[in-house]
């Protein structure tokens, strides 16, 4: 590819390049970089995807207690080039402790958020987590005050299934604001939106599916493979909460059964063929394992967006080449078939 691929977040007009970049580990106070990178590292990363035509950055309130947004913010400002930023509301809750306990903090929160980025206005603002059937109208009213208000000029939800997206979709739409994007757990490992109907209902809607996780928390690298490292226990942990689906959005696999099974993305003897598969179409590129997983991923929807993590050269290298080629339509396919084999013996 000549040129990285532009897509549209919905009916806001906002143009950003099909690969953007996820912020979660830009900081020390959780899935930081710690002692093996710096912030010059990261800074660098950063300029890297500018440099390539990136221009879409995630960021969130709760990633490194904000400390996340305040390093975008300061990026942004000391190297001057225009850029897309989305950032999120996130409720208080036991797995992501903060200050935000009700509707009536969102404004103060993006508030909050701005100041952190340095900006008037953001591109996209997003509800992090899924709130009750109860409680939703309340959320959706804020988010659509952060519009009106001129604080944001899109709105964008995280982790909301098929029938949670439609109601929150219809409810804001008799409202005059529409909603922009929906972030999805998706990956070559992890395709339940293709069956669970968000990815039906995200083209039926016009809602851009942005793919979180897209190398399954650097499963897709290969580096967990058979006679690779260990998978460390974030990893663990991180795959058995997705297995559990705590927002309901459509997990295949039956809840107490769950509880005890190993998650699919762990099987690594049981993946080891998918490797090899993707290992002998990389070489055949003169790439690697980790851009056929996100080329895959580039090619599984004509609306997809996908933000990798990167907080070094090297991995923003990686995750930039994915975009300089393209898998055949037979590789594509060879890919597909075999994950879904090895996930139906799997289940």
């Amino acid at each position: 590819m000549d040129k990285i691929e532009y897509r549209v977040l919905g009916d806001s007009g906002i143009n950003v390049t099909a690969m953007g970049i996820g912020t979660q580990a830009w900081g020390k106070e959780s899935f930081g970089y710690g002692s093996r990178y710096t912030e010059k590292d990261v800074f660098e990363a950063f300029q890297a995807s500018l440099d390539a035509g990136v221009n879409f950055f995630d960021t969130s309130d709760s990633y490194a207690k904000g400390e996340s947004e305040r390093l975008l913010g300061k990026f942004f400002k000391n190297d001057g080039r225009p850029v897309v930023i989305a950032s999120k509301f996130t409720k208080s809750k036991w797995y992501d402790p903060g200050n935000y306990k009700s509707p009536k903090d969102v404004l103060p929160a993006i508030d909050n958020s701005l100041n952190n980025l340095g900006l008037k206005q953001l591109d996209l603002y997003q509800m992090h987590y899924p709130e009750s059937q109860s409680k939703i109208n309340g959320y959706l009213d804020a988010l659509a005050e952060t519009v009106k208000s001129g604080k944001a000029k899109s709105i964008g939800l995280c982790n909301f299934s098929a029938d949670r997206l439609r109601y929150a979709y219809e409810y804001l739409d008799k409202k005059g604001v529409t909603i922009a994007s929906n972030q999805i757990g998706y990956n070559l490992l992890f395709r339940h939106p293709e069956t669970n109907g968000l990815l039906k209902t995200c083209d039926e809607l016009n809602v851009a599916p942005i793919a979180i996780l897209p190398l399954a928390e650097g499963i897709l690298t290969g580096k967990y493979r058979v006679g690779g490292l260990d998978y460390p226990k974030n990893v663990k942990s991180i795959m058995k909460v997705t297995q559990l689906d705590i927002f309901g959005t459509g997990h295949p696999t039956f809840w107490f059964k769950s509880l005890f099974k190993k998650p699919y993305e762990l099987e690594r003897e049981k993946l080891e063929p998918l490797f090899e598969l993707m290992e002998n179409i990389a070489s055949s590129h003169q790439a690697t394992i980790v851009q056929v997983a996100l080329n895959w991923l580039l090619n599984s929807h004509p609306k997809m967006i996908y933000i990798p993590g990167a907080k070094n050269l090297k991995q923003v290298s990686d995750n930039l080449s994915s975009l300089k080629w393209k898998l055949t339509s037979d590789e594509f396919q060879k890919i597909s078939k075999l994950e879904r084999e090895l996930w139906n013996n799997y289940k």
